[in-house]
């Protein structure tokens, strides 16, 4: 298998035009089994048969598996389809595995940020995907906390990534190809990569909303700010990170190091929380719209490939047209404008009959009730100005046909 790493490469976006409470001020994200976030960066992928630059990547975390021992995460990394990043990743998305003892979920100071196939599953004294509830408690009550952040980089370090999104141009439009830039690709390959630890002190800079996909509605959550210098032999670098301020799940909703960055976009509860994506799918449907988004659909990224994590969701919507057996339905694409409008507008239509082979071949759900139809970026319901923007425009939706 390839080793492969994920960097990232550009600035960070803005939380602006999200202020005010989530929709409800208990919101919880419990780190229960079948949980699931989605994470938006700008990156580059390196493997030991070369590099590219590549944009938008989407990478699909879930909560596999849960004991009094640890919690067990599942990952999936892609790329989009242009020829050297499918080459990279022999065609196919990378799926990977890691798991978090009990014990570090509780107290660890310690987190690595970057990805690696050559990682090993489990990195005992380290988180994953969030901090621990001591140094959150840390932070709450002293505004400080000492803090060791494990960075998968370059020897050259991320600064040296950072220098690179100037070089970075868009592609041939019509190709839907993140980013060409020969000059990138030649830089990175040339990189080593190593896993460094940068020791020092995390400061509170305050508490504010974050904007999230929950459950297919866009909400905030409060979010701990908290920044810091931290050192390895004679670099540093300073840390910005925001953790989901919930004790008994700190989840690490954004990071952003020397300019480059990672943020959480997307967020599916596990159907016994307390938004059920199924019920307020019927409802919508049955109002006056006749339309629902269906949340918790994956794809691989710039494909039309559906992700293992979107079973759950896909199984709920097959058992609710068995129950509203009068109920025809279009399953529509939609997608941001990231490429031309006849890419997205292919893309699109190719994932809407993605989802409806699987509803049809996979769970039972009668052809002839189901069609397909994609629209694009001619439909956006959020700016594409910005990473959760364009998040919440990859969606797909299902309609039918209205009777009032």
């Amino acid at each position: 298998m390839r080793a492969v790493c994920l960097f990232v490469v550009v600035t960070s976006a803005s939380l602006a035009g999200f202020e005010g409470a989530p929709d409800d001020p208990a919101q919880k994200i419990p780190l229960a089994k079948g949980l699931i976030f989605t994470t938006t960066s700008r990156a580059g992928l390196t493997s030991t048969t070369g590099a590219t630059p590549v944009a938008d990547t989407e990478t699909v975390y879930s909560v596999a598996t849960m004991d009094a021992e640890q919690v067990g995460f599942r990952f999936t990394v892609s790329a989009p389809n242009d020829a050297k990043a499918g080459k990279l990743l022999d065609g196919q998305p990378v799926s990977l595995t890691r798991s978090v003892r009990r014990e570090d979920l509780r107290s660890a100071s310690r987190l690595t940020i970057l990805v690696s196939s050559t990682d090993p599953a489990q990195l005992p004294g380290q988180t994953f995907a969030g901090t621990s509830s001591a140094v959150l408690q840390a932070l709450r009550d002293s505004g400080r906390a000492a803090f060791v952040l494990g960075v998968n980089e370059p020897d050259e370090g991320l600064g040296a990534l950072a220098r690179l999104a100037s070089g970075a141009r868009p592609a041939d439009p019509e190709s839907g190809a993140a980013f060409v830039a020969s000059s990138v690709s030649a830089l990175l390959t040339s990189m080593s990569v190593s896993r460094h630890y940068y020791r020092g002190t995390l400061e509170r800079v305050g508490l504010e909303q974050f904007p999230v996909l929950l459950n297919g509605r866009r909400t905030t959550l409060p979010a701990l700010h908290v920044r810091g210098e931290l050192k390895f032999t004679d670099r540093t670098i300073v840390p910005q990170i925001w953790w989901l301020d919930a004790a008994d799940n700190p989840l690490t909703l954004k990071w952003a190091v020397a300019g480059v960055y990672e943020t959480v976009t997307r967020i599916d509860r596990p159907q016994d929380g307390a938004l059920r994506p199924t019920e307020g799918t019927a409802d919508t449907l049955s109002g006056k719209s006749c339309r629902a988004e269906l949340s918790g659909v994956y794809f691989t990224t710039a494909s039309a490939q559906v992700l293992d994590p979107s079973m759950p969701a896909l199984e709920r919507f097959a058992t609710l047209m068995r129950q509203h057996a009068d109920w025809h339905v279009t399953v529509e694409g939609h997608t941001d404008n990231i490429g031309s409008a006849n890419y997205n507008l292919d893309l699109s239509a190719r994932r809407a009959a993605a989802v409806r082979d699987v509803l049809v071949r996979r769970l039972n759900v009668a052809p002839d009730r189901l069609q397909a139809k994609g629209y694009g970026l001619t439909r956006p319901v959020e700016t594409n100005a910005t990473d959760e923007g364009r998040a919440h425009n990859r969606r797909v939706e299902v309609s039918r046909p209205c009777t009032q």
